[in-house]
């Protein structure tokens, strides 16, 4: 069964462009043309991926994917931004409201179709980890197939108790309690800080292991999605960074 896309866009023409485009690759996909009703279709449809423009009436792009990350039963879809502007600002915005990617208008197909068919692949692969962490006391895997954020979304929204140990550029570990951040400590950091130096490591690998005796005195005291979308905002000024450089 194909996956199924969520379009948002006010414009008629673009959520045509955008469903002949996915369509042809034979994607399901369904259309709302603001957020509101995105909102709504999201919560019946459940969709495997939202695609959604930032400027819109009554309910933008920032504030529909703050809406489904915080009050959704969809609250780790992957979530694109269209957007016509070149504005930093607005993109460090749409990734604090957990963003996973930009594309910019006019829209180029093969970019369109690259980027969806990455996503959709992190979400078989969450999937298959959500699986195996059912069936066993634990799970492991490479941060280059999923991010140390996605990993702590997915623990959070199973509830999951535990440590998730990272073992790459920085070696560390971050302690999860019911699916809430707990604790985080690396060689010589601690805390939310600890954690904001983990969430850019990219090669390297995770081990969650599943147990209730957590070891690690409590460090981290803001709410689980304050920490990831900090997390995000990082994880953009680095790329922001690199591609400067």
């Amino acid at each position: 069964m194909q996956a199924k896309i969520l379009i948002v866009d006010d414009n008629p023409n673009v959520l045509k462009l955008l469903k002949i485009s996915l369509s042809k690759e034979g994607y399901q996909v369904i259309d709302a043309e603001n957020g509101e009703v995105a909102y709504e279709m999201a919560n019946k449809e459940k969709p495997d991926l939202i695609i959604s423009d930032v400027m819109m009436p009554r309910m933008d792009g920032i504030e529909l994917c703050w809406m489904i990350r915080e009050n959704s039963q969809v609250p780790i879809v992957p979530f694109i931004f269209l957007t016509s502007f070149d504005d930093a600002e607005t993109e460090i915005r749409g990734f604090r409201a957990g963003a996973d990617d930009y594309i910019n208008k006019p829209i180029n197909r093969k970019d369109l179709l690259d980027r969806v068919e990455r996503l959709l692949s992190r979400v078989k692969n969450l999937k298959h980890i959500e699986n195996k962490s059912e069936e066993n006391d634990g799970f492991k895997g490479d941060l280059k197939d999923l991010s140390i954020v996605e990993l702590v979304q997915m623990l959070n929204l199973n509830k999951k108790t535990g440590v998730l140990k990272i073992d790459a550029q920085k070696q560390g570990e971050i302690y999860m309690k019911n699916g809430q951040l707990f604790a985080a400590q690396t060689a010589d950091k601690s805390g939310e800080q600890a954690m904001y130096e983990l969430v850019t490591m990219s090669d390297g690998t995770f081990n969650f292991k599943v147990t209730d005796n957590i070891s690690a005195d409590q460090n981290i005291n803001n709410t689980t999605m304050n920490v990831v979308m900090e997390a995000c905002r990082i994880m953009d000024e680095n790329m922001q960074g690199d591609q400067e450089t």
